[in-house]
């Protein structure tokens, strides 16, 4: 059985990608309010029907039905930040003198509303869609209309779970895992028509290593009971499934250095003609006195971030470009013995132990954060651009800094390498940063597949 869908806010692909994964699923539709992501999505979907318009405008009885719907409406109202002064911040130039058009910055002022104004037009066509998603903030459930919406959607005779689930742990079959932190909310629902339940506890516990028990399925657990609500570590953790395992595990996930681009130019902080913020190198001198190793420094926004390892899962990406790259000299750095404290590279290998730190650090300019490793996940990505890369080296004029590019911000992501994105660096960075990881909405879309069909389907096999 083959299932139809439709993205809508399908910007630069994310969702479409990870549901065109799914075996049987077929996009047939895509809306987005901005040409310009609308004209990347065509470049990788060239059979689906593409909408360039603002959803809360649209009649829905010119759109087709189908039998899954993915909808990742206006989130800034429902999160903390509630992208005060942004439509400022887009015309601000940034790392590169460049600003976002006008049209990038208007977000559409379509809603969570819209999704069940359309199934109620293919309700009453007598076709009702048969599940799909809505994607938002985590705070899209202390939304003040969240429970009628709710209760709208169950109205309309369909089953919700929300399920809340970090992009780092969305263990895919066919995608690239995503090496970032990225907490999301995700309202699945299925119509009654349907009448299997849908197994998420096979689609939504990610591998994990029990110290008793080794590679286990995770099972999510709030800490505040009755309240499933949150975020991976604030307010939930994993833990061991098996029978009276109390061990807390930690989630198998790829790190921030899976993103970056080795081989790419950098320009040591030295030679710089536009000399870096003074909090910024404040950072990356603590980094590198804490970690002596690959950083990530926030650049930008207000006090209290700190340089933190890339091992550690990177930030949330925003919509500016807004985070550096740090690229030492390579060199031996002799931690045991010996009368020198570091080396060339060219140099042999000093007896017993010696270890190279020139690892990458990777830098948020905007909102808070800390630096850190390429070892760790890269945490969210914004629709800014705020990371970049860091080697880190003894002194930081000697160091090399550059911009994460594009393509790198894509990888953390989980685009596929073959994945292109139109326009300038910092409008790529928009469409990547508001963009759904594939592997987050191939993980729940096969879910609901597998319920809506029948047909059983295998998640991803241990790492």
């Amino acid at each position: 059985m083959s299932l139809t869908a439709a993205d809508f806010f399908a910007g630069g692909g994310g969702s479409s990608s990870g549901m065109n994964k799914v075996p049987g699923v077929e996009l047939v539709l895509a809306s987005n309010h901005w040409d310009l992501a609308v004209r990347t999505h065509q470049l990788h979907f060239p059979d689906a029907l593409h909408d360039c318009a603002d959803l809360s405008q649209v009649d829905f009885r010119r759109y087709p039905r189908v039998d899954l719907l993915w909808a990742s409406p206006e989130c800034t109202n429902h999160s903390i930040a509630q992208g005060r002064k942004k439509n400022q911040e887009d015309q601000i130039p940034d790392w590169e003198g460049n600003v976002l058009p006008l049209e990038a910055g208007a977000r559409s002022r379509a809603t969570a509303w819209d999704v069940p104004r359309y199934l109620e037009e293919m309700i009453r066509r007598g076709k009702p869609v048969l599940g799909g998603v809505v994607e938002n903030v985590v705070d899209f459930a202390r939304w003040i209309l969240f429970d009628p919406w709710r209760k709208t959607m169950e109205s309309l005779g369909y089953r919700l779970h929300v399920a809340y689930l970090n992009s780092a742990h969305a263990h895919s079959r066919k995608s690239l895992w995503a090496p970032q932190s990225r907490d999301r909310m995700y309202v699945a629902f299925v119509h009654e028509s349907v009448g299997r339940k849908v197994d998420w506890e096979k689609w939504l516990r990610p591998f994990a290593t029990c110290v008793r028990h080794g590679l286990v399925r995770a099972r999510q657990v709030f800490k505040k009971k009755g309240e499933p609500w949150g975020r991976f570590r604030a307010q939930y953790t994993y833990k061991c499934p098996e029978a009276g395992c109390t061990e807390t595990t930690e989630p198998r996930a790829l790190p921030a250095s899976e993103a970056i681009d080795w081989s790419l130019e950098n320009q040591r902080i030295g030679d710089r003609k536009r000399p870096l913020a003074s909090k910024t190198l404040k950072r990356i001198e603590d980094g590198l006195q804490r970690y002596a190793r690959p950083l990530l420094v926030p650049v930008e926004g207000r006090d209290g971030k700190e340089a933190r390892p890339v091992d550690e899962p990177g930030r949330t990406q925003t919509t500016r470009r807004e985070t550096g790259v740090l690229i030492p000299s390579s060199f031996i750095a002799e931690l045991r013995g010996g009368n020198s404290k570091h080396r060339s590279l060219k140099d042999p290998l000093a007896t017993v132990c010696a270890s190279g730190n020139h690892h990458g650090l990777l830098v948020p300019y905007y909102g808070t954060g800390r630096t850190r490793t390429t070892g760790e996940p890269v945490g969210t990505l914004t629709t800014v651009d705020r990371y970049a890369l860091v080697k880190a080296q003894v002194e930081v004029e000697d160091c090399l800094f550059r911009m994460l590019q594009p393509a790198e911000i894509g990888r953390a992501m989980a685009f596929e390498p073959d994945h292109k994105v139109l326009g300038t660096k910092r409008e790529q960075t928009r469409m990547y940063g508001n963009a759904v990881t594939p592997p987050a909405s191939e993980v729940l879309v096969s879910a609901l597949t597998e319920a809506i069909t029948g047909e059983p389907l295998e998640p991803a096999a241990a790492p």
